[in-house]
């Protein structure tokens, strides 16, 4: 069962928060818990409307929404109201224990939202390069990202994603921390995700015991086709040999084209990393630029603030392209306490040595630092004054999140911090290969055709497409807890007016994955040119004076949200900004006519 926390917020506060801290180690760099977190807001048999958690957000008093942070995800839900915010609680907790998707959906999720996330994502140069160096590395302390990359989160299944909910995401694995100024509250809140816990349990049993009695029904019907089926079974083994040596050969082929082979058009930069324990990180952030002027402008040097499973963060350095030839100096200007034996002259023809004076210039100046261990506390800066609270409970609690338990004792030494400076990896760095082998364009398709089709049929049962949270407490719908507009979009909302309304701006992007416009249900989809490989836009709509009468209909209705469920965009809904109001879209690859879908979705939905 679950273990509660109670943080006494004090008189003062009037906000009640709740965090759901759930241990979710990453899978590699498939981006399985990514892919977990996500599918936990989608819906579940108390909640079946995919769309319940956008409606919530944009028209309720309440804030929901997850982090993840070392190996750790937070759910996490605030409120004034009490009433609302139990209901929240519900939704949430049934979300974490369900394990019960359909196809289209996790794909639409999976190939569609998350992907356009990480798109988004890898469109940032720095981004895009940290995403590299740990695609290549294979030391034994190199990081499993858990939200995963573009060429990898299409190789998640069902079945492991459900494998994966069933180890981690159960009451036993689920740490309830309330933030109240009402142990009354509290008190509730265990009663609520008691009650789901049971019911679901409840539920599996009854599912179990069903299973079973198939079971014995199936094993008695088997005794009858016995014979038949041993020649059957000789028939099916030769075509599944046959199967395996071609899926063999694809994996094979999907390998060649995620490896660049060496060639003379090929750049190759060579990556030397330092691992160090976190307990030493605060000291080496402040060190960073120092580090950077000591390796040379020309090459690239950061810190990776990241804890990998060992406890431990990464500093790294790119070096130069392709080694050019072109003599260099080392500089230690601003080290005026190295000795100035730590400058060298780069042979240019000799790319091993100079790989060499690199690691030994950057290391002296590592072991030249005075720095002093310390412990590191979850950055909770941009959440909810009880959402960090309560984040920041948990670390202390666990200790999870902080330092090692060894770290007092092995830290506090120079000579562990020696040790890390003085041992240094090397690796190599190669272009991102493309990931359009990693998502099926037909499977998409087809998600996003089947998916439409379950929505029509649905519209007799409108009981499923009705956000039960908003449809509760429809008395608390106010355009007034519409959140603000996202900061990256805001550049976009400066240049908008009441002539030009609509601005978007398309994403720089490598990659060349798929997109493929969804079918409507009602409304007209926009129309992307598949000729031009992918493309993603943020974009704004800022909404007139005569159309936010309706725009709280609007934007209770299932097909409003319809591109984001249906895996178009990774963001998508309503803000305010400078006494506006707007909608908004990121990393959404159906835009040439996403304008006039705006005018549409606020005149059809009224």
């Amino acid at each position: 069962m679950s273990e509660f926390h109670f943080i006494d917020a004090g008189s003062g506060s009037k906000v009640h928060s709740v965090v759901f801290a759930l241990k979710t180690p990453a899978a590699g760099h498939t981006g399985l818990s990514h892919l977990a977190e996500h599918m936990s807001f989608r819906r579940s048999h108390q909640y079946p409307a995919a769309h319940e958690l956008f409606t919530a957000n944009t028209l309720l008093p309440v804030t929901i929404n997850a982090t993840t942070l070392a190996e750790y995800t937070f759910f996490f839900a605030s409120s004034e109201k009490a009433n609302v915010l139990l209901d929240a609680v519900n939704y949430l907790y049934c979300g974490l224990l369900n394990r019960d998707y359909g196809t289209d959906e996790v794909i639409l999720e999976r190939d569609g939202v998350i992907f356009n996330e990480l798109a988004m994502l890898e469109a940032n140069s720095d981004y895009a390069l940290n995403a590299a160096i740990r695609l290549t590395d294979t030391n034994k302390n190199a990081y499993q990202h858990a939200g995963g990359f573009t060429q990898t989160i299409g190789s998640n299944s069902i079945q492991a994603l459900q494998d994966y909910k069933r180890q981690w995401y159960q009451p036993s694995n689920i740490t309830t921390l309330v933030y109240s100024n009402s142990a009354h509250f509290f008190e509730q809140c265990k009663e609520v995700v008691t009650a789901v816990s049971e019911e679901i349990a409840l539920s599996a049993q009854t599912a179990l015991s069903a299973m079973k009695a198939q079971s014995v029904e199936t094993a008695l019907s088997a005794e009858k086709t016995l014979s038949e089926e041993s020649t059957l079974n000789r028939n099916a083994s030769l075509s599944q040999h046959a199967s395996q040596r071609e899926h063999s050969h694809l994996d094979k082929e999907a390998s060649l084209d995620a490896q660049m082979t060496k060639g003379e058009n090929e750049s190759i930069r060579h990556v030397l990393t330092w691992w160090f324990p976190q307990c030493f990180l605060n000291g080496l952030l402040q060190q960073e630029a120092t580090l950077s002027t000591v390796a040379g402008l020309e090459n690239t040097l950061f810190i990776d603030p990241e804890i990998n499973q060992q406890g431990n963060f990464a500093i790294r350095l790119v070096a130069d392209e392709a080694m050019k030839e072109t003599a260099s100096e080392l500089s230690i200007e601003a080290l005026p306490k190295l000795s100035q034996n730590l400058t060298h002259k780069l042979v240019s023809d000799d790319n091993d040595k100079r790989l060499r004076q690199l690691k030994h210039v950057v290391s002296a100046c590592l072991a030249s630092f005075d720095i002093r261990p310390s412990k590191p506390m979850p950055d909770t800066d941009k959440h909810a004054e009880g959402v960090g609270a309560a984040i920041r409970y948990f670390a202390q609690l666990t200790d999870a999140l902080g330092s090692n338990k060894c770290a007092a004792k092995d830290c506090a030494t120079k000579s562990t911090y020696l040790a890390s400076a003085n041992k240094v990896s090397h690796s190599y760095l190669r272009a991102l290969p493309s990931p359009e082998k990693s998502v099926a364009l037909e499977r998409i398709r087809k998600a996003r055709k089947d998916f439409s089709a379950q929505a029509s049929a649905s519209n007799s049962e409108q009981s499923l497409l009705i956000p039960r949270l908003t449809s509760k407490y429809r008395h608390f719908i106010a355009l007034e807890h519409l959140p603000a507009l996202p900061r990256l979009l805001r550049p976009l909302a400066n240049k908008t007016t009441n002539l030009k309304r609509f601005n978007a701006e398309h994403i720089a992007s490598h990659l060349t994955p798929f997109s493929i416009p969804s079918p409507s249900i009602t409304l007209e989809s926009a129309y992307l040119n598949s000729d031009s490989g992918y493309l993603a836009s943020h974009w704004v709509y800022r909404i007139a004076f005569y159309q936010q009468s309706r725009l709280q209909a609007v934007l209770a209705h299932h097909l409003f949200w319809q591109p984001r469920t249906s895996g178009e965009c990774y963001a998508l809904g309503a803000a305010t900004y400078e006494n506006n109001l707007f909608l908004f879209g990121a990393s959404d690859t159906n835009i040439t006519e996403r304008e006039n879908w705006c005018h549409k979705v606020l005149s059809i939905l009224s």
